[in-house]
């Protein structure tokens, strides 16, 4: 099943290390927001993106380590942020959409991507005995888009439920609207280390970036995680940590971006991360039917690797790949299978005490279009290669205040039947941005 894209994707990720971290400009992941991808976020602290949640006793890596309990650990929060931005497109596409650009989609336009508001309790990992908790996430802004999920803000049919209609999805989305993403109760289960148990809608733990804006580097978006991976499930989710740098993970869901099982569809999610504190390591894979698909499987697995080379410089490089189970249709017009990997390379710089630099390359290969152009038809598309790099910056002038420039360019060599590319209303193969936003955390 898997074939040479293996092979093609790990030769690239090789080759792009070795031209990355030798001359490239960089920056270091020191972000405005703790990342631990369903716990609440703490303003002006180091970020992972889209880790799983590390039972962290603060002892050695060993089995037998012991810390005793703290009691004290978890309770009530409240917070959240406004992210809003602009996106400068220098070829102004008529539609006023950078496509396939997410999440600043919106060319030549002020968009207020989030305002956020997250609210519940933290489960105490480091205690001894039961403790519950939850969390609910409310997010009003132009990122709804991207993160409704079926059965909750669209209905079955994907009809919008109270969204209404707009410039979006060929005039039937609205350029604003509201979701919420999270849902979800915790439970800490006192079974050796900790069995912590999660119920409800949540975001998902494959790949490196994060749907929540203060917990990226980049204002926009790798095509990995918009088109290669899902964003939310609903169902359960199970992590047990035997060492504290160790954590498996397992979960039973209703497939990709499903508030509801449609037509009895279920997906399984697992994971494993391994961390110690210079190094980390995360593989995590989702399998199951799609209701969008005649009930075949779609699997997909995302690998990623961090290490702080220095003091002042990070690395992280992300490997991902998907098949959808005769979810495309070749010449004869015959059903086959589609795929979709790439490979993305993050460098980080911390400059001063304020300011960070970070550049992101990369490769994602959709190689019978039916994640970006989502027309998975081999006679009217070819080529199916996206290219991207980003430079950015994070300037933080205050603990709750963060600026984000970024340069994009993007390339690729998809063609279709009387369109000259994927960019630009499909009238280019390239594409410059150039953006920024701000965010403010309360």
């Amino acid at each position: 099943m898997f074939r040479c894209p293996i092979i093609a994707t790990l030769a690239f990720a090789g080759v792009l290390f070795v031209n990355l971290t030798s001359g490239l400009l960089v920056a270091q992941d020191r972000m405005s927001m703790e990342h631990q991808g369903q716990n609440a976020p703490t303003p002006a602290a180091e970020l992972n993106p889209q880790e799983p949640t590390v039972i962290d006793l603060g002892c050695d890596c060993g089995a037998d380590a012991y810390c005793g309990c703290d009691e004290e650990s978890g309770g009530w929060f409240i917070n959240g942020w406004l992210s809003q931005g602009y996106t400068a497109n220098p070829s102004r596409p008529a539609s006023n959409f950078n496509n396939p650009l997410a999440f600043n989609d919106r060319s030549n336009d002020y968009q207020m991507n989030q305002l956020y508001l997250t609210m519940g309790k933290e489960v105490n990992e480091d205690g001894c005995g039961w403790d519950f908790g939850g969390r609910v996430d409310l997010m009003y802004g132009t990122d709804y888009f991207f993160l409704e999920s079926r059965g909750l803000e669209r209905r079955r049919d994907d009809s919008r439920h109270w969204n209404g209609d707009g410039p979006r999805d060929g005039g039937d989305a609205a350029l604003y609207g509201l979701a919420m993403p999270q849902l979800y109760v915790d439970a800490m289960i006192p079974v050796g280390s900790g069995l912590k148990a999660r119920f409800g809608h949540f975001y998902t733990i494959l790949g490196y970036e994060s749907p929540m804006a203060p917990q990226n580097f980049f204002y926009s978006h790798s095509q990995a995680f918009v088109y290669g991976n899902p964003r939310t499930h609903t169902g359960a989710l199970f992590s047990y940590s035997p060492t504290t740098c160790f954590t498996l993970t397992a979960g039973l869901t209703n497939g990709w971006d499903n508030f509801e099982p449609i037509d009895g569809q279920h997906g399984f999610l697992l994971g494993a991360h391994w961390d110690n504190d210079v190094e980390s390591m995360s593989f995590s894979l989702h399998t199951g039917d799609e209701a969008t698909n005649d009930n075949n499987n779609r699997f997909v697995y995302s690998s990623v690797y961090t290490r702080q080379l220095s003091q002042r410089l990070k690395f992280a490089f992300q490997h991902d790949l998907g098949v959808d189970q005769a979810g495309a249709v070749d010449n004869n017009f015959e059903d086959k299978d589609a795929y979709w990997y790439g490979a993305t390379s993050y460098l980080f710089l911390n400059l001063t005490r304020d300011f960070d630099v970070g550049l992101r390359a990369e490769w994602f290969r959709d190689e019978d279009n039916a994640r970006i152009q989502q027309i998975p038809i081999e006679p009217l598309f070819s080529g199916g290669n996206y290219y991207n790099l980003s430079l950015g910056g994070n300037w933080r002038p205050t603990r709750n205040i963060m600026l984000r420039p970024e340069a994009r360019y993007d390339w690729g060599n998809t063609r279709s039947t009387g369109n000259d590319g994927a960019f630009n209303d499909f009238e280019d193969n390239t594409m410059w941005t150039f953006a920024f936003d701000l965010i403010v955390s309360f």
